[in-house]
């Protein structure tokens, strides 16, 4: 028995103002309604209906309870369809967003192998910022997201670690921090001007990674890396972004002695307490069992 079937009943007496003319609106025999009704009042403890004859009304706790009845029956109305959207989507489409600081290489080989799996759904992959991944995953707009670490970033989302990519700081070879790349000390970088992605800030990884507040924010790598190249500013990024200017020598990686290399989290986040389709758990499975300590940039690892 269901306490929705109790809800029903109550609000059924309401508007008709008789068992068994309520019994007939719902479509369930006399019988069964009162015996909904007489649970409803066993579970909350205190009288609901008050029966006259063939007459039954609501009591004043009754109608208190009944103004809320709408409430929760249309609250579960709504689970209900995203329950039943959610399962339909083993045939639909999955939407899943990588942060646009992250290469595609290391995702490849487990996003073919899921085509693979269901040859009949369709993939939506984007690269978006963190912000945008978080707020569409919270929304519903997106089934999976790949950012870095932010620990428990909504308290309605799921996140797992998969992997780990190389932060690194570099400057143009004619910035002044180069001169001293090997006597580095990190304090160093607060007096000259960061120049800060906006893709991956937010939600508390701004209080790592910046920090000057002498500071640019830009919105894309490109532009990002053509004012590191003339010399404007110094920058932490993930390697990828700057290994090919690091070997053409138009850079230089600042490795401060003692001081180990600066490896950022990644994690898959989800929507929590959201249904998951053999779909959803096949993906989880598969990105959540790297083996330890394998990077994801330029590494595949899937």
């Amino acid at each position: 028995m269901m306490q929705s079937d109790c809800l029903k009943a109550l609000l059924a007496v309401k508007d008709a103002g008789s068992i068994s003319t309520a019994a007939k609106i719902i479509g369930k025999s006399p019988s069964q309604l009162s015996a909904w009704l007489t649970s409803l009042e066993i579970d909350i403890g205190v009288t609901l209906i008050n029966r006259e004859g063939y007459r039954a009304y609501l009591t004043p706790e009754g109608e208190v309870i009944a103004r809320h009845a709408k409430d929760v029956l249309s609250e579960l109305a709504n689970i209900d369809s995203k329950i039943v959207a959610s399962a339909s989507r083993d045939h639909d489409q999955l939407n899943i967003a990588l942060l646009d600081a992250l290469p595609v290489e290391p995702f490849r080989d487990a996003l073919w192998q899921l085509q693979q799996y269901k040859r009949d759904v369709g993939l939506n992959i984007n690269h978006l910022h963190t912000n945008n991944i978080l707020d569409g995953i919270d929304q519903g707009a997106l089934d999976f997201g790949v950012i870095f670490f932010h620990g428990n970033v909504y308290p309605g989302m799921t996140e797992h670690i998969i992997g780990y990519t190389e932060i690194v700081t570099v400057v143009a070879t004619n910035h002044v921090l180069a001169q001293k790349k090997h006597e580095f000390s990190t304090d160093e970088r607060l007096g000259h001007l960061q120049l800060l992605p906006s893709s991956y800030l937010g939600f508390g990884i701004d209080k790592v990674s910046k920090y000057s507040e002498n500071y640019w924010l830009l919105d894309n790598f490109e532009m990002l890396l053509a004012l590191l190249e003339k010399g404007v500013g110094w920058t932490e990024l993930p390697r990828h972004w700057v290994d090919p200017l690091l070997k053409a020598g138009k850079l230089v990686q600042l490795k401060p002695k003692g001081v180990s290399a600066l490896w950022w989290p990644l994690q898959l986040v989800w929507q929590k307490h959201r249904p998951l389709n053999s779909i959803d758990l096949w993906l989880i499975d598969k990105m959540t069992n790297p083996k330890p300590g394998l990077a994801v940039a330029g590494l595949p690892f899937l």
